[in-house]
């Protein structure tokens, strides 16, 4: 494919999670697919991202892919879904997860836990809720670096509750409650290293905020990869980040608003403010939004203004985060107004905007300029 002269890089997350493995894989697979997944595959269509991040897909969780992302890519994606022009990812990475991976020690000592919550992330079953990575140009599997292993306990500084877990469950623990990644993409002669990771709403926890505590801690280990940390040691072996001058785009969705919300707000704040990352894509005036995004952030956060929703619920919480190296050339947030003719892609049947026929969040992309 011949290098563009403009890359769009997107964070998508699908609310493709079953309630049990195999779910999702089935859903792709059916003859007639579902209005969500057709919705779904309909906004890629339209928005087009070169390389997106897709959070809250299921696949195996060991990294390898069961059908279901290859049914997504080449029996919807390249398939014209409501009159639009099909689009091909040729290049896929499942990177593995901690979602639904059981922990092989007592976790904790003063509840009664279920299953999911026994896991080095949360999740029913391996695989539950983890992010792929799709991609229209090469990916350089050789040079991809993972931290998926790494424990809560080796972050410098880290918030682990220790009065709730076992003393053995604060050695073992990992990190990420999916992963955090980089990945080197190729287009034409640059090389753009994707940080992509997911980590766990900062809620559903107790009076231990062990939820709050890790989301803000796996934000803290995303800046030290920006910061090229020594602390930090990948699954390798190998200690440090980013290299000082490698171009980088941070995509996931951090489940964290710097303004609102029961996030850490002090963390996501030190991430936009890195001086590593775009400032006018991280605080300035090209923070991805759209008019229906900023009337729902108006609508649901009690009439205070504010810039931008990526969430249903009025929040920010889905980021794409260009290094300052890379010139940004437009961004925005996909999401319809009742008046626009993309808004049946959100909605149910009834014309009503639902997460079961689209997402409870919405697709967020950047576009940056190649030299």
């Amino acid at each position: 494919m011949t290098a563009p002269s403009t890359l769009r890089l997107a964070q998508f997350n699908l609310s493709l999670a079953g309630r049990q493995a195999d779910e999702i894989k089935a859903k792709m697979l059916a003859p007639t697919p579902s209005r969500q997944i057709k919705n779904l595959a309909a906004t890629l269509q339209r928005e087009r991202p070169d390389v997106v991040v897709l959070c809250e897909f299921d696949h195996p969780g060991n990294g390898g892919d069961d059908g279901a992302l290859a049914a997504f890519c080449e029996r919807h994606l390249a398939e014209s879904q409501h009159g639009d022009m099909p689009i091909d990812y040729p290049y896929r990475y499942l990177p593995a997860t901690n979602t639904g991976l059981k922990l092989t020690v007592p976790v904790s000592e003063h509840q009664r836990l279920t299953d999911a919550q026994q896991c080095h992330g949360f999740g029913d079953y391996h695989g539950q809720f983890g992010f792929v990575i799709i991609s229209r140009y090469p990916i350089e599997d050789a040079a991809i670096r993972t931290w998926q292993h790494f424990a809560w306990h080796q972050l410098p500084h880290h918030q682990l509750p220790a009065d709730y877990y076992t003393e053995q469950a604060q050695q073992a623990l990992r990190l990420a409650s999916k992963n955090l990644v980089s990945v080197p993409i190729l287009v034409g002669d640059e090389r753009i290293q994707v940080v992509a990771c997911h980590p766990t709403p900062p809620v559903f926890d107790g009076p231990e905020k062990r939820n709050w505590r890790r989301n803000s801690d796996e934000i803290h280990q995303l800046i030290g990869l920006l910061d090229n940390a020594d602390w930090l040691v990948d699954d390798k072996g190998t200690h440090g980040g980013l290299s000082p001058k490698a171009p980088f785009v941070v995509i996931g969705d951090l489940n964290a608003d710097p303004s609102y919300g029961d996030g850490d707000k002090q963390a996501i704040d030190a991430l936009l403010h890195h001086p590593r990352v775009h400032p006018e894509v991280a605080i300035g005036t090209q923070v991805p939004k759209s008019d229906a995004a900023q009337s729902h952030a108006f609508r649901f956060i009690e009439g205070k203004g504010r810039a931008i929703a990526t969430h249903n619920g009025g929040l920010r919480l889905d980021y794409v985060l260009p290094s300052r190296e890379l010139a940004v050339m437009a961004s925005g947030v996909f999401w319809p107004a009742p008046d626009d003719a993309d808004y049946p892609l959100i909605c149910d049947k009834n014309g009503q905007e639902h997460a079961r026929a689209h997402s409870d969040h919405r697709l967020v992309w950047v576009d940056v300029a190649l030299s």
